[in-house]
């Protein structure tokens, strides 16, 4: 099946031609990286504004703000279509990546694997699968026409034991299964303890978080994962990028008039109406 994928700015801090060479560069990494390995097809494109996208697509949508102590935030509708806000910032193209590949292999938020824990102390696990979280600093992303992308990580990610010529990750930063690296990290869900765990690495330590039991109502496991490693994709999202990734162009953003079905008109305002709730919703926790 055919997935696609709308990039959609809301700041005018990224010009239609820099959204464009964005947009080209993750639909590359799509293509040619992403799908052999997860057996993966999908279209990126981008769009001016929200209201042009037709229906059927995942929406990221790049803002000033996305009111949440985080770099971006992956969501499902409504009717279970994902789409995830990413905050502008120096590296919001390997953020936009990040979240584009995430919504590909995992468009439900619910997606996880059987294996050994990564705690020893526990045994066998399911582990949200989060392609691009334990290698997610942008040490450990690559090019893609000039542009800074997400590394992601292999089915391989899960084998049990650690093998000789096996390729763990996109770039073979992890070299291992279940290695998480600096500024990464890991979740998954014990069935002793009906607990959610997490394991973070900074700085070159290890540390295990218990987030205790999935209350009711909490949407999808990466929607409550998420709400918990918010404050740690905000750190990472104010670490520049590598200069020579960093992606410059200074074209003015130019507007079209352009004519939208009223299928297409009614999606775009659902989403707007759900993103006024989360804003609110945010709101009203800070």
């Amino acid at each position: 099946m055919l997935n696609q994928v709308a990039l959609i700015s809301e700041t005018k801090n990224i010009t239609s031609s820099a959204l464009g060479m964005i947009s080209a560069a993750i639909q590359k990494q799509v293509s040619r990286d992403l799908a052999p390995i997860w057996n993966i097809e999908a279209t990126v494109d981008a769009f001016e504004k929200l209201e042009d996208v037709r229906l059927g697509y995942c929406q990221v949508l790049i803002k000033d703000d996305i009111e949440e102590d985080a770099a971006a935030i992956h969501l499902n509708d409504d009717n279970g279509q994902p789409y995830a806000l990413v905050q502008y910032a120096d590296d919001w193209s390997l953020t936009t990546s990040h979240e584009t590949l995430e919504m590909l292999v995992d468009p439900s938020g619910n997606r996880s694997v059987a294996t050994n824990s990564p705690d020893p102390k526990q045994g066998r696990v399911l582990v949200l699968v989060e392609v691009s979280d334990p290698s997610e600093a942008p040490e450990f992303g690559y090019s893609v026409n000039g542009v800074l992308v997400s590394d992601f990580y292999t089915p391989h990610f899960f084998d049990p034991v650690t093998a000789p010529g096996v390729r763990y990750s996109f770039t073979g930063a992890i070299k291992e299964p279940r290695q998480v690296l600096d500024g990464g990290y890991i979740s998954w869900w014990d069935p002793l303890s009906g607990h959610v765990f997490q394991l973070f690495v900074e700085k070159g330590k290890k540390r295990f978080e218990d987030l205790g039991k999935l209350p009711a109502g909490f949407g999808t496991l990466r929607s409550f994962t998420d709400s918990h490693t918010n404050s740690l994709r905000a750190k990472q999202a104010s670490v520049p990028p590598p200069r020579a990734l960093a992606l410059t162009a200074a074209i003015s953003r130019t507007r079209r008039g352009s004519v939208v079905d009223e299928s297409t008109q009614a999606a775009a305002k659902s989403l707007r109406k759900q993103l006024n709730r989360f804003t609110r919703k945010v709101a009203t926790r800070s």
